[in-house]
């Protein structure tokens, strides 16, 4: 879906919508908030705001979405939000509220297509008291890597491949992203509020590969490259690096030698 396609089923959307007098409106999330970042990947993650007495109505079909008939999987989260697949490969996410139940959604940014009342009010006290992702001190950051490459490895060698490689891949290279943004990138927003891990390439696409180069590795390995690089780029740029932490975890897992 290129950025003039995902526009064109936008309108779809909206007029769609307009004609629906149980729908009072529709907001884009995710990619869609933001039209310098929509691609041929992106998909389309709405918020569809109706009247209180048609929530369950609306939630119970996909009569309201332009190109409906061709979904080929539909499911219901536990949340109450949707995910959707079409018949050609494209993807919306949605969910069906209230303008009161609006305001309560997690947002940092939306982008309104439709307002009939109260939508634009309600995003706009969503974005106010959403609270966004939290990061640790420079210190416990450090720590906690240390300790997932710890415990990643010692679950690899009990036998507990799938977790190691979690704890690995997922854990350790989130401490190590948030440590290296704090220490090397003081400061500086971070590219997505919500998820570590994403748009990590805009900051720095060299170093995002190599992470990424790390963790195509299997599970050792890759913990071994990820504490290299955290001593590679991360300890010079910080005094408070903990190199005794990190020779005590070479030493525990053997890779002295």
């Amino acid at each position: 879906m290129t950025s003039a396609a995902f526009d064109a089923y936008t309108g779809r959307l909206s007029l769609a919508a307009s004609a629906d007098d149980r729908i009072l409106g529709v907001v884009l999330l995710g990619s869609g908030a933001d039209a310098s970042r929509i691609d041929e990947w992106s998909d389309h993650d709405i918020a569809l705001i109706v009247r209180g007495d048609a929530v369950a109505d609306v939630r119970a079909s996909t009569d309201w979405l332009p190109d409906g008939e061709r979904l080929v999987a539909v499911g219901r989260e536990w949340h109450d939000g949707f995910k959707a697949v079409f018949d050609d490969g494209r993807v919306v996410e949605y969910a069906v509220t209230d303008v009161t139940g609006l305001a309560t959604f997690p947002l940092a940014a939306a982008r309104v297509v439709l307002d009939r009342g109260g939508v634009s009010d309600a995003v706009a006290g969503a974005i106010a008291s959403t609270r966004t992702r939290l990061v640790s001190a420079p210190e416990a950051l450090a720590a906690a890597l240390l300790v997932h490459l710890l415990v990643g490895v010692g679950r690899l060698r009990r036998g507990e491949r799938l977790s190691a490689g979690n704890v690995i891949r997922s854990e350790a290279a989130l401490s190590f992203i948030d440590l290296w943004l704090a220490v090397c990138h003081p400061g500086e927003s971070h590219p997505d509020p919500f998820d570590g891990r994403r748009r990590i390439e805009r900051v720095d696409p060299e170093v995002a590969g190599r992470l990424d180069d790390a963790m195509e590795q299997s599970t050792e390995r890759a913990a071994r490259s990820i504490l290299s690089l955290a001593e590679e780029i991360i300890a010079p740029a910080w005094p408070g690096w903990p190199a005794g932490g990190a020779d005590a975890v070479r030493r525990r897992l053997g890779w002295s030698t």
